[in-house]
Parts: structure tokens; sequence; C-alpha cells
């Protein structure tokens, strides 16, 4: 062999090495419901948490997130998951996640925006492996420092359901993720929420016995919810039959110890969508389902209007309501909070058949989204992650197998059906 071909074949060879050994960082966000489920397959692509170091932390102060757990981990807004053994990209792997809601990550991913992250080096820093390293900063919104911009997208919801309905994204439908009603803690008389009761109180609040047919029932129902980056949000309003571009009624809540002491109309310019009164809503599940297992029923909650003013001169009682991924439901109802059957039909997650074959339809399908071309090593997390998203140990009840659904539906709030 001439000396040209081997220096040639020796700098191609050190080529692959060096590509072989590189390092690789991959930055998702979107969908706050299923958070979980994504969580788990990230950390089974490292083979185990016994691999990995992890950072996470929470957008507000969340009572259900405060310690350094898999479960605090797994409900977390901002995570960094930082190994080398996983599986199909050699080298450090760092995956950044950013929870945002689902329309807000496809809008974000399609225009390159630069997002709040939690940085690499945090996690890298965690004492110890696993989850007990997640370092877990409950409130710490300034825990998220570096910013940059995502190159994937989870999403509740098709894109042509959200605001930027002409993203130049690739779809992958990977799971489908469940959605749950639940009335806040102290909720008496109310199992069950129709798709009419619900565009009622997403309209405006309404009196309890639009519930309970009791003419004495005049305390009021309101609806608490996502801003309109949400594909909770969005899925909601399609299932309904609302509008998924319709403006709602929703309520900001002040809670303290365990008790709802105000609920305003959502003010004006509060957040993502908020151009009108009540139209603002939550950027994430996890605020909400602090709301849930709080109790409005002691004659102590006073309500307001969007700017801020008492609407009467007393406090009352209300009834809170919500539809949020099941996942947040479920922690909801374990501390305290109401589940309510949606037409009937009750949904907890352990019996996935009502949903596999069409008797509860308050869901959407997970989307993966992508830009048109992606690097290996994003390849390589997409395939992963379609492959541990048709898991259900990985799924747990945060969602369920896409390979299983004996139904379908062509888009957000459509007909189910075989």
């Amino acid at each position: 062999m001439k000396p040209f071909f081997k220096i040639a074949l020796g700098v191609i060879a050190l080529s692959f090495a060096q590509q072989a050994s590189a390092d690789a960082t991959i930055r998702l966000t979107g969908s706050t419901a299923f958070r979980p489920g994504v969580h788990k397959g990230i950390i089974a692509l490292f083979g185990g948490a016994a691999n990995v170091k992890i950072a996470s932390g929470m957008t507000s102060a969340n009572g259900f997130n405060t310690a350094a757990t898999q479960g605090g981990y797994e409900g977390a807004d901002y995570t960094t998951i930082q190994g080398t053994t996983f599986s199909g990209i050699s080298g450090t792997v760092t995956i950044q996640c950013s929870w945002s809601g689902s329309a807000t990550g496809i809008a974000d991913v399609d225009a390159n925006t630069n997002i709040a992250f939690i940085p690499a080096a945090t996690a890298a820093a965690a004492s110890g492996t696993g989850y007990t390293s997640a370092a877990n900063t409950t409130g710490a919104v300034n825990s998220a420092t570096e910013s940059a911009a995502a190159t994937i997208a989870f999403s509740d919801v098709y894109v042509d359901s959200t605001p930027t309905p002409l993203a130049d994204l690739t779809d992958h439908i990977v799971a489908v993720i469940p959605f749950c009603w639940v009335a806040n803690k102290g909720t008496t008389g109310i199992t069950n929420i129709t798709a009419q009761q619900a565009r009622a109180i997403l309209t405006k609040n309404q009196p309890k016995s639009l519930f309970t047919g009791v003419p004495t029932d005049t305390d009021l129902v309101l609806a608490v919810g996502r801003d309109n980056g949400s594909g909770t949000r969005i899925t909601c309003l399609a299932e309904t039959k609302y509008g998924v571009s319709t403006n709602v009624q929703q309520y900001k809540i002040t809670t303290a110890t365990g008790v709802n002491t105000i609920a305003q109309l959502w003010p004006v310019g509060d957040g993502v969508g908020s151009g009108t009164g009540g139209n603002g809503g939550y950027a994430s599940g996890s605020s909400i389902r602090t709301i849930m297992a709080a109790t409005s029923n002691t004659s102590a909650l006073q309500l307001k209007n969007a700017a801020g003013t008492n609407v009467g001169t007393a406090t009352r009682n209300v009834t809170l309501m919500s539809s949020i991924g099941i996942s947040d439901a479920n922690t909801s109802v374990t501390n305290g909070a109401t589940r309510l059957s949606y037409e009937g039909v009750t949904y907890d997650g352990g019996t996935p058949d009502l949903i596999y074959r069409g008797a509860y339809t308050n869901w959407g399908y997970l989307h993966l989204y992508t830009k048109p071309t992606v690097s290996a090593d994003e390849q390589a997390l997409v395939d992963g992650l379609t492959t541990q998203l048709d898991d259900a140990a990985v799924l747990g009840t945060s969602g369920l197998r896409f390979s299983q659904m004996k139904v379908s539906r062509t888009t957000d709030g459509a007909i189910v059906g075989p």
C-alpha cells in the first residue's frame, strides 16, 4: 500500500474514532403531561438510574417535588441527565429537558427559539448517581440558567391544533396520553362531568346545581387550567367541542397551607395567551395539582375579577375543576382531590381497555416532533424513545401503548372508533 493511501486511511480511521467518542447534547421540550413516561424512557436508554447524574428543578414552588427522589425527578419542569452508557450514542451524553407545554414546544422548536435549561455542569457536579443525585431545586426558577434551542418537542396534540399550524416538523406518534377531570379537595356531591358541563364552566363560573340538580346548591364551580401553549388545554377544548382557539374563563388561585384563599379571573398580561381576562392559565400541570389538593369550601375564598377587584363583599365556598394529565390527576387524588368520571366513565390508569377500545375518550396521541433533518445522535434518541414508550413498564399510568389501540381518531377531539 502506498504511503499516501496509508495516511489517508489513517486520517479516516482517526475521524471515525473521534466521531465515535464525541460527546452529545440533545435538548427536549414540549408536553408537561407526559414527563414521567419520557423521563423513564431516557433513564432506561442509559441502562438504569445508577448510570446517570441528574439535576432537576421546578418553575414554581410545588409541595409534591421537594425531594431528590424518582417521583421528584419525573415530575420536574426542568431536568438535565448525564451519563456515558446511552444506547446508540457513545461518549458522554447529556439530555436536557425544559417542559413548557405542547403548543409552546412546537413553536419553539420550529423557530429555533432559545429557552431555559439546567446546565450540564449542574448535573455533572451532582453528588453520586441516580435519583438521589437529583439536587431537586423546588421553586428555584434560576436553576435553569442556560439558554439554548431544543430540537425535539413532545406534544399531546397535532400541529394543526396549535397556534403554529404550518410548523415544518416531522411527526412520530409514540403513545397515547389519558387526561382526567378532577375537582379540588373537599368537593361533595359531584362525581361526573359531561362535555356540556365542561363547556359551561369554561364559558363562565356556574352554580353547583348545574352538576347536582339541587336548587339550593348555589356555591360556584370555577375552571382552572393551562395556558394556550398547552396541549392539555387544547385536548380539553377539542374533546369537549368547546373550540381549541376559543377564549376561556379560567381562574388564578392563591393557596396557603392547604387552603385556596383567592380565585382571580386570570389577569390580562399574565403569561402566555393572556391578552383578555380569563384566557390565561398555568404553564405546568404541577401547579394545578397543588391547587386541586387544597380545599376551597371553608367559606374562606375571595372571588376577584381580572383586575384584582373583589367580587362581592364576603368570602364564599367554591369548587375548582380542571382536566389534567393522568399522572398529575392521580397525584392530586392521592392528596385529597376528587376524581371525576367523564361522560359517565371513570379512568384512573388501571383499566387501559377503556381507552384501547373506545369507552373513555378524554385522551390524545403523544407526538414526538423533530426537524425534517436530524443528526445521527438525535435519531438514536428518537428510535430509542419510540421503543421505550411502547413498553407498559416505562409508561406506567402516565400513558398507553399506541401499538395496542383498537380505536383511533384522525385529529384532536375527533370521533373515536375502530
